[in-house]
Parts: structure tokens; C-alpha cells; sequence
């Protein structure tokens, strides 16, 4: 087995983990479950050997290992799949694989084998990936499924998978928890962290729920429920989720259009046309690829695309990310590490980025002032956790930094909002926080679009979801009209059903 005892670690003084306890049998899927800070990547970076400096013991198989490198865990055949990619890249699928056991010679890579391998465990796993596609050219689902291949290739015995499904489609999920059913088939056993509790459940024989550093249960998957767990982790949070059919007003189809999309064409002879009114949430339905993503970029001038925008009324001309910001349509983007944040600033000045042209700076200077008064708003309003705008977002946990980089679009005080995947890798109370933030910016008067492979999101928030097809908006629905079987199956048929 792997056993984690007694395990403790701090920083700056300040205790996370609470000596924690986790056990995992060889063919066992453990799921791993906590609010957002909760301690669970912590809990795994210390089995992954990247904070050395903790406390308690770790056995794996009757032997006691010293988990101080990430080679210590590689050595005792444990294998992690980090939430946040660890990729290089300038570098091809191929050789992101080989990563750190590139055959060869010392100093002479054999790049033919190194591709041959590639290949093989690509096909050996049934993953939808090109040995030879740079990495940096990857959308964020395959640049998931090069992480997940990577890991799968090494002979491991336990191998931890940190929100693996975060970006993948439904299909992807389905061909992912059949690779997991075989591995522990096998004798693997997996430690599973996931914000999707209906996957916890489908797929784990046995839950563990971290609070504030500490496990407050444990027990067999076939005892709990979605509903269940999300009560024991967020109870209070989960009944103040805003629906948009509780928000939905009657004279939606009557309000100003705020944005007004003509012949857009993320892809050559497929238009896209678009109107999103004052008030209104639409979210933009489509399996990985169909140019959810394409369109969204395009919007905003971060990709070339012929069409007409029309923000507010004003057309959108010779469109890039600042032009469209200042008109008054921002992204969130779906890579917050990437594209959205500086992870080496603070909040502050993360937020103070977009805000800058709203009356916070006078005659090329700031009012710090008022900067500070409106970021310790926003940080309350969305609840950033620790409520410290000096704080690094780098250091924040992945809800709280999504907090902040959906907190800086508002603070804008935009017409149009685009979310691209805005709650990707969030547990279930930070979820229903920025629920109620973007309904908070639909009643203003903005305009929403929300891009997301969350059916459930889609369905809450929405008042119309358009489906996208091969980069071609192709259907309509009213979201109140559809649940999650229709939304799938709508998002799953071809154009010419």
C-alpha cells in the first residue's frame, strides 16, 4: 500500500496540513476532494517530492521512502499529474514525453527512438495526439492528454491524477476513465482529485474530504453522492447559486443589443453570426475543437478573423485585445497561468490592469487611493482567500486565482464579458461565488458570453445556448427548454441533423 502518515506542512509559519493521513491500495481509484485551499495539492506535492521540508512519514509497498525530490517519488513508483502543466513548449509531444529519459548517448539524443516511443505509447493509451505538433501550438485539452500519456508511460505503481478532466470534453472523460478502470485493473493504485463531484462518484471506490488541512471523512464511493459530498465541503455556499432562471426577465428580447456579431469567420467559409443583448448570459456550446476558443480570441482581435464586431453600438474596427478592451469588451481567458495573470504580481496589480483606464489614473498618474479602495472592494465581493491584495497570485490556490482574473475584467466595467472555461479546475463553492458575480455583471446591464464544457454551468447560468459545430454557430435553445442529455446530444449531432 501507500501510506501517508501524520503528514504536516507549513508555510511561513503558517500550518496547512494538519497531519494528515491517506491510504491507497494497489487497484484502487482514491478520490481526493476539498474546497479550493483545502490542502490537497499540497498533500500531493509532498508525496511528489517538491516540498521537502515537511513533516510525517511516507510508505510506499512496507518501504519508508524520503520524499525529497520529484526523483525520490519517480523512484518509489509514484507518478504525478500536476493540475498546472509542466511542459515545455518549444518542444514537440515527442519530446515532452521523453522528458528526463531521453534514449541515447549523454549528449546525443536519439530523436528517431525518442519519436518511435512516442508514437507507441500515444497509440498504446488510444490518446488523440501528433508525435510531431510543438506543444505551444496545442489547445489546452491536448496539452492535458500530453501530460496524462507521460505519466501513464512510466512504471509506476501509484500514479495521482490532479484535475485531469478539467479541460477535456465529454467524449475525452469517457476514454480517460477507461484508460484509469484498466489501470487499477492492473494493480495501479490512483489518487483521483477532482472538482467534478458526479465523477467522484463514478468513478472512485473510496472518497477522502480535506478541510482546512485536515481529513473529516472517510469512506467507500458507494455511500456517497454528488449532492452528499457537496453539502459536506460547501453546504452553506451550494443554496446561494443564482440560476438564470431565477434572474431571467421578461423583457430580455426587448433590451439593447451590446453585441452584434456579422461574418465572422474563424474558419474560412464558415461565418458566425451573433447578437448579445443588454442583461443577457449566452453560452456557447461545443465539443473540443468545434472553435469555441477560435471565436472568442477572434472577438477580441487576439486572432485574425474577416467579419464585422459592433460593441454598443460602435463598430469594432481594426480590432486587437486593446482596442476591444477599451471599447468595452473583455476576455477571461481559458489559461489563467499563460494568458491571463502575471503570477509574479500581486493582486493589486494584477487588477489595477485593467482598471487603469477607468478613472484610477489622471494625467499619467495613478490615484493609488483609489486603486486600493477598489481592489479591497473587489476582493471582498469575490471572496479572494487569503483577503491579502499583496499577495502573490502566483501563490494563490487555482479558485482564488480565478477569482481575481474574472475580479479585473469587472473592474473594467465592461459591456461584454467573454468567459472562456471561467470555472475550469474550481471546486464547488468558489463555482457558485463567481456564478453569482457574473450574474451580478448580467443584472448591471453588461452582456455575457460564456464558453464551457461544464453542462451543468451552461445550463444554470445561461438564458440561450448557441452550439458550435466545425467553427459554424449551428443551433439555438432557450436553456430552459434543455437538461444535460438534450444539451449533449444537441452539441453532439452534425450539422446536417
Amino acid at each position: 500500500m501507500l501510506t501517508m502518515t501524520a503528514i504536516r506542512k507549513s508555510f511561513s509559519g503558517n500550518e496547512v496540513l494538519h497531519g494528515v493521513d491517506l491510504t491507497v491500495a494497489p487497484g484502487e481509484v482514491h478520490a481526493l476532494v476539498g474546497h479550493n485551499g483545502a490542502g490537497k495539492s499540497t498533500l500531493m506535492k509532498v508525496l511528489g517530492g517538491s516540498y521537502p521540508d515537511y513533516r510525517g512519514t511516507v510508505e510506499v509497498d512496507g518501504t519508508v521512502h524520503e520524499m525529497r525530490t520529484p526523483s525520490d517519488s519517480l523512484a518509489a513508483g509514484v507518478a504525478i499529474i500536476y493540475q498546472d502543466f509542466a511542459l515545455v513548449p518549444d518542444l514537440d509531444v515527442a519530446h515532452n514525453l521523453a522528458l528526463g529519459r531521453e534514449p541515447g548517448r549523454p549528449g546525443l539524443v536519439a530523436h528517431r527512438e525518442v519519436r518511435r516511443r512516442a508514437a507507441a505509447d500515444i497509440e498504446r493509451f488510444g490518446m488523440r495526439l501528433r508525435p510531431d505538433a510543438l506543444v505551444r501550438d496545442l489547445g489546452v485539452a491536448d496539452q492535458q492528454l500530453t501530460e496524462i500519456v507521460r505519466a501513464l508511460s512510466r512504471d509506476v505503481r501509484y500514479l495521482v491524477m490532479d484535475e485531469p478532466t478539467a479541460r477535456l470534453a465529454p467524449a475525452e472523460r469517457a476514454q480517460l476513465f477507461s484508460i484509469i478502470r484498466r489501470l487499477a485493473a492492473d494493480g495501479v493504485g490512483i489518487v483521483y482529485i477532482s472538482h467534478f463531484l458526479d465523477e467522484v462518484v463514478e468513478i472512485s471506490d473510496v472518497v477522502t474530504v480535506l478541510r482546512d488541512g485536515e481529513v473529516v471523512a472517510r469512506r467507500p464511493a458507494s455511500e456517497c453522492t454528488a449532492d452528499s459530498l457537496a453539502r459536506e465541503l460547501v453546504g452553506e455556499v451550494e443554496d446561494e447559486v443564482v440560476t438564470a432562471a431565477e434572474r431571467r426577465r421578461a423583457d430580455l428580447d426587448d433590451a439593447p443589443a451590446v453585441l452584434e456579431v456579422e461574418g465572422l469567420e474563424v474558419r474560412a467559409g464558415r461565418p458566425v453570426d451573433l447578437t448579445v443583448r443588454a442583461g443577457e448570459v449566452v453560452a456557447v456550446a461545443g465539443l473540443v475543437g468545434s472553435g469555441r476558443t477560435a471565436l472568442a480570441r477572434a472577438l477580441v482581435g487576439a486572432r485574425r478573423a474577416p467579419g464585422r464586431v459592433v460593441v454598443g453600438g460602435v463598430p469594432l474596427t481594426r480590432r486587437t485585445p486593446r482596442r476591444a478592451a477599451a471599447a468595452g469588451l473583455l476576455l477571461v481567458p481559458e489559461d489563467r497561468k499563460r494568458q491571463g495573470l502575471v503570477l509574479t504580481s500581486s493582486v493589486t496589480a494584477n487588477i489595477e490592469l485593467t482598471a487603469l483606464g477607468t478613472g484610477l489614473s489622471r494625467g499619467g498618474l495613478v490615484r493609488r487611493r483609489a486603486v486600493a479602495r477598489l481592489v479591497d472592494d473587489l476582493v471582498r465581493r469575490f471572496r479572494v482567500r487569503p483577503a491579502d491584495p499583496t499577495m502573490l497570485t502566483g501563490s494563490l490556490s487555482g479558485g482564488n486565482a480565478q477569482k481575481v482574473l474574472v475580479a479585473r475584467a469587472v473592474a473594467a466595467n465592461p459591456k461584454v464579458l467573454l468567459l472562456d472555461q471561467p470555472t475550469a479546475g474550481v471546486d464547488v463553492g468558489a463555482k457558485a461565488e463567481l456564478h453569482q458575480q457574473v450574474a451580478a455583471v448580467a443584472a448591471s446591464g453588461a452582456g455575457v458570453l460564456v464558453i464551457s464544457d461544464d453542462l451543468d454551468e451552461m445550463l444554470d447560468m445561461a438564458d440561450r445556448i448557441v452550439v458550435m459545430t466545425s467553427g459554424r454557430l449551428v443551433r439555438e435553445h432557450a436553456a430552459a427548454a434543455l437538461d444535460r442529455a438534450s444539451l449533449l446530444a444537441a452539441m453532439s449531432r452534425t450539422e446536417a441533423a
